[in-house]
């Protein structure tokens, strides 16, 4: 009797294991991610996941394995854009190269769109812990409003003749074309967009949360309310630099 208790509570106990540890992977700590393109401007990720998992699946020596996230610093592609050869960095320093085998695509989101990123057009991937978020206005310190702030409530839209207008943004959609793919980016998203001579439409637009995105803005010509109260349309390809307000 007193055997088959004991081994009853054994039992009991591998179960529980198995249990808590199947739970403590799936509770692994979520991570943000930098990816970096063949060609085009590195696209950071937060809650970064491939197809919901954290992890991802590989084969080392004819063998399969998983290669969870909280455990790498970086992983580079040997050879982009031809094949899924990588060299992995792990915390600890450890490097060793593996055949990835991703299950899915890189899903990068915005307010208004999904667009997703191929690992053959991946050159490089680095890990990092998610940002702290900022305190609730509740608990924030309290700050002295700075002077130079109290104008950011204007648009101002900079033209290559050199003429500054402040007013008001009309157009509330800036379609972005880039090497991987196209973002539908509403107005309240965006902090800047430059444009330069490289070709049609070529800007950075910087966003609001820190991310840039390189590529050709898609617009025939923006919308604008001066202090006046004057509605006037520029064409697009007049225009320098569109600063939207704070």
């Amino acid at each position: 009797m007193t055997l088959r208790m004991t081994m009853k509570f054994c039992a009991i106990l591998t179960l529980m294991g198995i249990l808590f540890s199947t739970h403590a992977f799936a509770q692994t700590e979520k991570l943000q991610a930098t990816v970096v393109p063949i060609d085009g401007q590195p696209i950071v990720i937060q809650n970064f996941t491939i197809n919901g998992e954290l992890f991802y699946d590989a084969v080392q020596k004819g063998k399969p394995v998983k290669l969870p996230f909280q455990h790498l610093k970086e992983i580079k592609f040997l050879n982009p854009g031809k094949n899924y050869d990588t060299e992995v960095i792990f915390n600890d320093g450890r490097r060793e190269t593996y055949l990835l085998q991703p299950a899915s695509n890189i899903m990068v989101t915005s307010q208004s769109s999904i667009v997703t990123l191929s690992h053959s057009k991946v050159a490089r991937i680095a890990f990092s812990p998610m940002p702290v978020q900022p305190l609730s206005p509740d608990t924030r310190p309290a700050q002295q409003p700075q002077p130079s702030a109290s104008p950011g409530t204007l648009d101002r839209v900079i033209l290559k003749s050199g003429d500054s207008l402040s007013g008001h943004i009309q157009t509330t959609t800036f379609p972005v074309r880039t090497a991987y793919g196209t973002f539908q980016l509403e107005a309240p998203q965006i902090a800047s967009i430059e444009f330069d001579e490289k070709g049609p439409n070529t800007a950075v637009v910087l966003l609001r949360n820190g991310d840039r995105l390189s590529g050709a803005v898609e617009m025939e010509s923006v919308l604008f309310v001066m202090t006046s109260g004057e509605g006037v349309s520029f064409d697009g390809k007049t225009i320098k630099i569109i600063n939207f307000k704070r």
